[in-house]
């Protein structure tokens, strides 16, 4: 994302075209594993439909070419991110449809069998407006995998970091940027892991951590609130890392995961 019109946001395409130059086949299988764990066991991908909100580097949109989705459609923001996607499709070999879109104001019709968004529309600026317009466009008996930042009692604060940090010159945001990430790496030697061994989603946590401290706009959503966004028709059969953050989310406070069946209308038959 970038600032247009006054608008401030996070230039997330750059960070991910960035990081894309870094993507080799372990970080695929990473992300692969990723969307593995998140595709109900009942889901057959073969021939299936799935569309990325918000594709980043693309890379999950590979994995579900690896996976066998029979059309592919990989959406963002950010130009940078749609070329990004490009590239790595081209790399991959997969099948990829990489547009431009914003979901507020999407250009998309019809629905599909998957419509994934991880990390996404918490920084679209109209959080329920996104989880709705993409919980549309999900087709009867299709699944909806979203991933939203988790509430903590550092969020209003967060807001305000990134807010800073987005409108600073870039002096101070490498200054920031290489503090936030030496405090991140510090944390993992804590717990016993390497900056070296974190794979979370494929991405590493140098870019990770440039992506938190920026990400704005910005919002969070608890368990509770998930129904409401994602209005009527889909129930929850899956949810991850629903737990509360880390130390009350001074380091960030990861994303929730989510997975929603459509409820595929009830046949009738004439009396």
């Amino acid at each position: 994302m970038s600032e247009t019109s006054g608008e401030v946001r996070f230039q997330f395409g750059q960070n991910w075209k960035d990081y894309s130059r870094t993507v080799d086949d372990e970080k695929l299988r990473a992300a692969i594993a990723g969307l593995i764990r998140l595709i109900p066991d009942s889901l057959d991908p073969s021939g299936k439909s799935f569309l990325d909100i918000g594709s980043g580097s693309g890379l999950h949109s590979v994995a579900a070419s690896r996976l066998g989705f029979g059309s592919i459609t990989a959406t963002d923001y950010d130009r940078n991110s749609v070329e990004a996607t490009r590239l790595n499709a081209s790399r991959f070999g997969a099948a990829i449809t990489s547009l431009q879109d914003d979901i507020l104001k999407t250009k998309l019709t019809g629905h599909f069998d998957v419509v994934y968004s991880w990390g996404v529309l918490h920084h679209t600026g109209d959080m329920k407006k996104a989880v709705r317009t993409a919980a549309a466009l999900v087709r009867p008996g299709g699944h909806l995998i979203l991933a939203l930042y988790r509430k903590s009692p550092m969020c209003g604060t967060w807001r305000g970091i990134k807010h800073a940090y987005c409108i600073s010159p870039a002096p101070i945001k490498k200054v920031a940027e290489i503090g936030f990430f030496g405090v991140m790496a510090a944390a993992h030697r804590i717990a016993g892991k390497g900056s070296g061994d974190y794979a979370d989603r494929g991405m590493n946590l140098y870019h990770d951590a440039v992506d938190w401290l920026g990400g704005y706009p910005y919002e969070s959503a608890a368990p509770e609130d998930i129904d409401e966004l994602v209005g009527p028709g889909l129930s929850r059969i899956q949810e991850f890392n629903t737990r509360p953050a880390p130390i009350r989310g001074v380091l960030g406070t990861g994303c929730a995961e989510y997975v929603l069946a459509r409820t595929p209308p009830k046949t009738t038959f004439p009396l």
